[in-house]
């Protein structure tokens, strides 16, 4: 059959009609990328929480207060802690945060016996060892208070916010309660009734909970028991044993792997169990640096000898040890960051990459109780003032 022809106009509808389509697809195609753009800045600022960097930026331009140093006389300072770039120091009646700058963001009573402080990225926990009450926050808000039907052991903040709470019981020896990061529901609880959960912590990521628990076995000998779980079934997925270990810290790594340090040894562990790598040692820290939602950890050992020295072990990723340094001095007090870690001893703050190497080496006027360290600057505790220590 012969190709029918096309006039000029049949022509020329043609050509218009792929350029209406064509304007449509450029169209929706923009909107599309659009959409996609704007939904992934929603997201980064509700991620990195955005707002409220720049309510702290507006807050240490405008708050009341002399910059540092910052009297303290006449408080028991606690400990210090970090809220993002601000300074955060628990007292007995109090809590404190400071701008960079030494401007104060935020005063407030805890009303807390035994008063306790733990903090993630943006915010921090407050919560009353031995008693039953704890709150979570930002410097703006309160976001999550509850009051618990039993003592409070111990809790945690995650990296992403989850929070893991380890109470008495009636029926067990402790019981393990952790709530999401919106604070909304409690997610997972489980209790052990042969077992004293110590510690434990959680990772959205790959919706794994662990808990570090004590026992004794037949010989009479102290046990750890690493129990794993899933909060996508509440079942426990794995378990290992440490024998003759006692555990000091638990918490994730940014890859949703386990870091557990004991008295003895160190380990990484994967959501199966598996041991990814250790390191042991012959004496117990007396602190031990072990950041949730990080790689590695650092340890500090006193070595009790006439010259008194300080030895700092740096464990990478898989708590293969990178790096032993030794310290002349008797250990005060040490704090670290995802790049850093300061250890204090003797009148000066030694200032180390996470890596071990050393970059610097500070003194104050007056010796320091408490350390901070916040990017590359050091802050500490003296008898009577909040300082920071300068290069």
């Amino acid at each position: 059959m012969a190709k029918k022809e096309q006039n000029e106009f049949e022509i020329a509808r043609k050509k218009r009609r792929k350029k209406f389509a064509a304007e449509r697809n450029r169209k929706f195609i923009g909107a599309v990328l659009a959409l996609a753009i704007l939904c992934t800045g929603i997201y980064f600022f509700i991620e990195e929480d955005v707002a409220g960097i720049i309510g702290d930026r507006i807050a240490s331009s405008s708050s009341a207060g002399a910059g540092f140093p910052v009297d303290t006389s006449g408080t028991n300072v606690i400990k210090t802690f970090t809220v993002g770039e601000n300074l955060g120091v628990l007292t007995d009646a109090v809590y404190y945060l400071y701008a960079e700058n030494g401007k104060q963001l935020l005063s407030a009573q805890h009303s807390f016996a035994n008063p306790i402080v733990e903090s993630s990225g943006r915010i921090f926990l407050i919560y009353d060892q031995g008693g039953n009450r704890l709150f979570v926050r930002a410097r703006d808000k309160i976001l999550f208070e509850k009051e618990f039907e039993y003592k409070i052991i111990s809790a945690d903040l995650s990296a992403d916010g989850t929070l893991s709470v380890i109470t008495s019981a009636q029926r067990y020896a402790s019981q393990l309660h952790v709530f999401d990061s919106d604070y909304k529901e409690e997610i997972f609880t489980w209790s052990s009734s042969d077992e004293y959960i110590v510690c434990a912590g959680a990772s959205e990521k790959n919706k794994t909970i662990a808990a570090a628990a004590l026992s004794a076995n037949d010989a009479g000998e102290i046990v750890t028991t690493v129990h794993i779980f899933t909060t996508e079934a509440a079942v426990e997925l794995a378990k290992k044993e440490f024998k003759g270990s006692s555990v000091l810290s638990l918490e994730f790594d940014n890859e949703g792997d386990i870091k557990v340090i004991c008295d003895n040894v160190a380990a990484v562990l994967s959501k199966d169990g598996t041991v990814l790598g250790s390191s042991g040692y012959n004496a117990v820290p007396v602190a031990c640096m072990n950041l949730p939602g990080t790689e590695g950890a650092a340890l500090v050992f006193d070595r009790f000898t006439e010259e008194r020295a300080t030895d700092v072990l740096f464990l990478d990723g898989n708590f293969i040890e990178l790096k032993k340094v030794s310290i002349g001095g008797k250990y005060v007090c040490s704090d670290r960051s995802e790049a850093n870690t300061a250890v204090y001893c003797s009148g000066k703050a030694f200032v180390f990459t996470n890596l071990g190497e050393s970059t610097a080496v500070l003194e104050s006027e007056q010796d320091a109780m408490l350390t901070e360290i916040i990017g590359e600057n050091v802050f500490a505790v003296t008898r009577d003032q909040l300082c920071k220590i300068e290069k």
